[in-house]
């Protein structure tokens, strides 16, 4: 079998963000309260020329090399936020990308977990060796929809991840035979239409943590059962629909399999899950992308993993099904990963007012199925010139008869 991971990874969490405390005081909550429960500082948002496909695009361009174009071989986009319920945006992806025409491509679907399963379809794919040296190509697109003065308001966001996997991996490599799965029919979130995300919060929480309990069991059955919890995983990465639900997972796995008193969980806790929290904190929920912000927020952030440091991730999708996996970081990952000058990216996004904010998301909301339109790039003082025009960036030019039509800013 051969080697697999991750050759190279981004992330793209749009130009445009909202301040929790600033929300937070708009609808009358305690600022500190809001900002401590969920461990949001700023949630991402997208202007109007921008949707899933200009998202997911966007994530990727800063790691396709000309070399990379005719290296790919598969692409896989995984979404719940699709803006078509038959065309799969990874064609849309397919040619703004300029990727050659020989080239598998599909859209995998299942809530928070579609972008794993896009991940396993390439890693399966390159493992195998029915790729004949080709790379797969995975990207995790998703944002949210409208939900003003909901109680849900403060765990919405979105983040897109572009992915390179291949069998000559640089950040992270697979252990493809360490795996485990729980799946459990059961209404928790779901997006009946193009409009709508809804659900049932606590329904949601106990799937979350009875398809954690499950799949890291059947994880344990793969790797032999011979696993010390506190000892394995020097990291943990687990499925944020908003980070502060890192600290109610890990404290679930934590008194199943390695029971402490609350000081000593709590460092634990911040030595081992918080430093995959750097970007879900800016991004609010991360949907699909959660496992490869937590990886790269591992790679940049203030405590560097050492070569061989082995990460254990969960993944999970509303419907439900989790997964347990686990992976080492490769010699030159920190390197590679800070050469993407990703925390720069996103110190530049502009902090929207709460009351610009509701006009964008209305705004948003009316474009939704809607025919017929063109993105306004005049919204937003200027956004579109200072961030966009010139800057090689994907766009949404308009939309005529349902017919999308995109272009290089």
């Amino acid at each position: 079998m051969n080697r697999v991971g991750i050759e190279k990874l981004h992330l793209y969490l749009s130009t445009l963000c909202l301040d929790m405390r600033d929300l937070a005081a708009a609808r009358d909550k305690d600022p500190d309260k809001v900002v401590s429960d969920y461990l949001i500082d700023r949630r991402t948002l997208l202007p109007p020329w921008e949707d899933t496909v200009t998202f997911g695009a966007n994530a990727a361009v800063p790691i396709i090399a000309e070399e990379d174009r005719d290296a790919i071989g598969l692409l896989v986009v995984g979404t719940e936020s699709s803006v078509d319920f038959g065309k799969p945006i990874s064609t849309n992806i397919h040619r703004a990308l300029k990727l050659g025409p020989n080239v598998r491509n599909f859209e995998t679907k299942h809530a928070c977990y579609s972008g794993v399963a896009a991940l396993d379809t390439a890693v399966n794919y390159v493992a195998s060796g029915h790729n004949r040296g080709k790379k797969a190509l995975v990207i995790s697109t998703d944002f949210s929809r409208m939900h003003l003065g909901l109680k849900e308001e403060f765990v919405m966001g979105g983040v897109s991840a572009a992915v390179l996997v291949s069998d000559q991996p640089k950040l992270v490599e697979f252990e493809t035979m360490k795996k485990g799965t729980w799946t459990l029919d059961t209404y928790d979130t779901f997006r009946p239409s193009a409009k709508h995300e809804v659900g049932n919060n606590e329904v949601s929480l106990y799937s979350y943590l009875d398809a954690l309990e499950g799949a890291y069991r059947d994880y344990l059955e793969s790797a032999g059962g011979k696993v010390d919890f506190d000892a394995y995983f020097r990291f943990l990465v687990y499925h944020t629909p908003f980070a502060g639900m890192a600290f109610q997972a890990h404290r679930t796995l934590t008194n199943l399999f390695s029971p402490k008193p609350r000081p000593e969980l709590k460092a634990d806790f911040d030595r081992r899950v918080r430093p995959a929290l750097k970007y879900s904190r800016q991004a609010g929920s991360t949907y699909g992308s959660s496992n490869f912000a937590g990886i790269m927020s591992i790679l940049t952030g203030d405590t560097p993993p050492a070569d061989g440091d082995r990460i254990g991730f969960y993944a999970y999708g509303s419907g439900a099904v989790g997964e347990f996996y686990s992976g080492r970081i490769l010699g030159g990952a920190v390197e590679l990963a800070k050469a993407g000058k990703l925390d720069a990216e996103i110190a530049r996004r502009r902090v929207l007012p709460v009351a610009e904010y509701e006009k964008l998301e209305q705004l948003r909301e009316s474009y939704i199925e809607n025919p017929d339109f063109t993105p306004d790039r005049a919204a937003h003082n200027g956004l579109y010139d200072e961030h966009y025009r010139g800057r090689g960036r994907l766009v949404l030019a308009g939309v005529k008869d349902f017919y999308r039509t995109y272009e290089w800013s």
